[in-house]
């Protein structure tokens, strides 16, 4: 009995550590890519389109989308989904980690100062990508840039949004104290929507933004207030 106890706690273990090892490939993988992006922005910041655009079927679109994951690159895989359907659209989406947001911004700012930003901006964000969906959006703005739309997939905090920001929708499942639901701040003359989507069946903060009708929401919002390149 003893040497079958042993035997489980050597599996578990094995599949522990496999488990572990996974997780930290799959977070260097994406970590790799988030490098490459800030790396790319710096050596070519001539170029108004950051994505890759060497596979794309279709026309460009004008605009910059940021997409912001969470916790260790592993919980907020939908944001890469939906970089996907937009590069499918042709728009110009780019994905990284929330702990990024800060030189991604910084690097707009200066792009911007030549203006070489493709309007509008677009930012959205999951779980602690939200956080910084709303961080980032007033970094931006505070440096006078506008903010197109803001999308947060139910941020763990309470944000609040200011000045120089047109459009901003949280899809959240409100905690007890509803702390989670984005507030006007001081300057916000634009739309704020907080939409609730307990309802939803099976959907919740691990998965929401892998939902498709709240990606999809996303995508063609972005579709309305982009125009094909000419």
């Amino acid at each position: 009995m003893l040497g079958i106890v042993k035997t489980m706690n050597t599996v578990i273990c094995v599949i522990c550590v496999a488990t572990l090892l996974v997780v930290a490939s799959i977070s260097s993988t994406l970590a790799e890519n988030d490098s490459d992006y800030t790396n790319r922005q710096t050596r070519d910041s001539t170029n108004l389109s950051y994505s890759n655009t060497k596979n794309r079927k279709v026309n460009p679109r004008t605009g910059e989308v940021y997409l912001i994951r969470g916790l260790a690159n592993i919980f907020s895989l939908g944001m890469d989904e939906i970089e996907k359907k937009m590069e499918a659209r042709g728009l110009n989406a780019r994905t990284f980690n929330h702990s990024g947001w800060r030189s991604v911004a910084d690097d707009i700012v200066r792009r911007s100062k030549n203006n070489k930003v493709s309007y509008p901006i677009v930012i959205a964000g999951h779980s602690l990508g939200a956080n910084s969906s709303i961080s980032m959006a007033n970094y931006l703005a505070d440096n006078g840039l506008e903010v197109a739309l803001v999308v947060a997939y139910d941020p763990t905090i309470k944000r609040s949004v200011g000045k120089n920001i047109d459009d901003v929708v949280n899809f959240y499942v409100p905690n007890a104290t509803d702390s989670n639901a984005i507030t006007k701040g001081p300057g916000f003359r634009g739309r704020l929507k907080n939409v609730d989507i307990s309802d939803m069946k099976n959907v919740g903060h691990m998965n929401l933004e892998k939902e498709p009708e709240l990606q999809d929401e996303l995508v063609n919002r972005v579709l309305k207030i982009t125009r094909a390149r000419k």
